[in-house]
């Protein structure tokens, strides 16, 4: 996937094409002085992590707070805030380094009155009730509900990508958590889904 074809398939405007260009060029060269990404996807960034973390979009209401756990290099939680300019984030990472890049990466683009970046465990962090709740490549969805529901409401949709084992990961945790979902197949990799979840109460 290119830069046009991203813009084309999600429909970008050129000014915010022009801050996630930016943002490609800050993590390569923030790569080279530490681990952000896995380093065979740098030159797919465009789809690897820009459209895996913009499908979510769609899937969520206009404006609305996020909570995105462990945050890693800001992925799903930048490129929503940059995509959906009305939209609040809370990005939790418990390593300082990534925080200073996510820091330096929500200065340049100039995102600072709408993402708050807490350097901390999701354990740690007062409940925060956001109106979706999302983490990427971090945890098995059993675990993701056990640190997320402290901070959920009744109401709170959960957006949770998820690889070739989601269907492992959706029974372990109906054997643990009341929810309902949906299983919403990946733009970006044949095998993956994102799991829509609502309602997770534990059992």
């Amino acid at each position: 996937m290119t830069p046009d074809t991203f813009a084309d398939a999600f429909n970008v405007p050129r000014e915010t094409m022009a801050k996630l260009s930016i943002y490609a060029e800050m993590l390569s060269d923030w790569q080279t002085r530490m681990n952000l990404v896995g380093a065979a996807t740098l030159p797919h960034v465009w789809e690897r992590h820009f459209a895996d973390s913009a499908q979510l979009l769609p899937l969520a209401p206009r404006g609305t707070t996020w909570l995105d756990i462990g945050a890693g290099a800001g992925f799903p939680g930048i490129v929503i805030a940059l995509l959906d300019p009305m939209a609040h984030l809370t990005l939790v990472e418990s390593v300082a380094k990534k925080c200073r890049f996510l820091a330096a990466v929500v200065a340049e683009l100039g995102l600072k009155s709408r993402i708050t970046i807490e350097n901390r465990r999701i354990e740690d962090l007062r409940p925060l009730a956001p109106q979706i709740i999302t983490a990427r490549a971090l945890a098995s969805l059993t675990q993701l509900f056990r640190w997320g529901l402290p901070h959920a409401k009744s109401d709170t949709i959960w957006l949770l990508p998820k690889g070739a084992r989601y269907e492992a990961e959706i029974a372990d945790a109906k054997s643990r958590f009341h929810f309902h979902h949906e299983e919403i197949p990946s733009r970006t990799s044949l095998d993956a889904r994102i799991i829509k979840a609502t309602g997770v109460a534990r059992i």
